[in-house]
């Protein structure tokens, strides 16, 4: 699980690290964690990674954290889950941020367990919405069924692993934005597994000749030197 933070007051920030490092699951991989204190700083993330959730401090000198949910809900297809955290509490303040797209409103000093139960609510409920809203997607000849975990081209199902399924569903899920390795790697792999090969080359190798992300069939998948892999769509269309 990869957040971002953003608020202003360092102090602020390590109270929010802490209170989230507890949300892993025994036995899951710590949560990624990252710390902002000026909203331009995670806008130009957001440009370059993904994050499955947000939590914002709205008065911020410069960009605040109104402007950059914004800025999410009208920039970016499929927009991570995001919290308001901040002391303005008055009701028009609330309703002015539900408005603009966040999924809760949590108002400072928070207490630490009840931002531990809204974060999971808002992520399960994400989740679900997600899940309902591309259970089946077709990108050109190719189509995605979340639910039985399959890709078909011409209706002929093409032999993937669980895990191959999962990468290519999020490359093509952010389509012409560079994921970095970090970013996989947290997404899909254990650390013990990470340290032993390189799987992510390997399962980027499948994916092209598996899916056939070539240019004729209209995909490019770009090796970004030293960052990840970006896939784009070359606009050719299949035959």
């Amino acid at each position: 699980m990869r957040v971002a933070i953003l608020d202003d007051e360092p102090a602020e920030l390590r109270r929010v690290e802490q209170t989230l490092r507890q949300m892993a699951e025994p036995g899951e991989p710590a949560w990624s964690l990252h710390s902002f204190e000026q909203g331009e700083d995670l806008l130009r993330q957001l440009r370059r990674e993904t994050f499955d959730l947000l939590i914002l401090d709205w008065q911020l000198p410069g960009f605040s954290g109104l402007s950059l949910l914004r800025w999410t809900r009208e920039h970016m297809d499929a927009p991570p889950a995001a919290i308001m955290l901040t002391s303005r509490d008055g009701e028009s303040d609330i309703v002015q941020a539900l408005n603009a797209g966040a999924d809760d409103y949590v108002s400072k000093p928070f207490r630490p367990n009840e931002l531990k139960a809204r974060v999971a609510a808002v992520l399960r409920r994400h989740s679900q919405q997600r899940a309902a809203a591309t259970e089946v997607l077709s990108f050109n000849d190719l189509v995605f069924d979340d639910a039985e975990l399959t890709v078909k081209r011409a209706g002929k199902p093409i032999g993937m692993t669980e895990r191959e399924y999962r990468l290519a569903r999020c490359l093509f899920s952010n389509l012409g934005r560079p994921l970095s390795r970090e970013y996989l790697y947290e997404r899909f792999w254990t650390h013990e597994e990470m340290v032993s090969s390189r799987p992510l080359d390997t399962h980027i190798y499948r994916l092209r000749n598996k899916l056939g992300l070539t240019a004729d069939r209209g995909w490019q998948l770009l090796t970004i030197y030293g960052y990840g892999y970006r896939l784009e769509s070359v606009g050719v269309a299949v035959e």
